[in-house]
């Protein structure tokens, strides 16, 4: 097991493009996409289209930190971060309806 908090972990460095670092910047990435992707659903290219917020950050940061935790691979945990914010805000936004203004 992988943890971002105490960056432990089998073959982790502390380094400053290290392991645990990129975990976090790859994080930050899904966060910040989230609410791009969000913005652009509201008045942007994407506009019309239904969008839930608490569902991508819920998929796409969820499925982050647990790829994280299980493989400790940054890589691969973005990946499935930007599926999981794609799914959990679309799919979400498709059921119940876009998170308001």
């Amino acid at each position: 097991m992988y943890n971002m908090m105490t960056c432990s972990g089998p073959g982790w460095s502390m380094s400053v493009l290290g392991d645990c670092s990129l975990a976090w910047i790859s994080f930050a990435i899904v966060l910040f996409l989230a609410m791009i992707v969000r913005r652009q659903c509201v008045d942007g290219f994407l506009a019309g289209t239904d969008f839930n917020l608490i569902g991508s950050f819920v998929g796409g940061l969820g499925l982050n930190v647990l790829l994280i935790a299980l493989t400790g691979s940054a890589r691969w945990a973005l990946l499935g971060g930007i599926a999981g914010m794609a799914v959990g805000g679309y799919v979400l936004g498709l059921f119940g309806g876009g998170s308001g203004e």
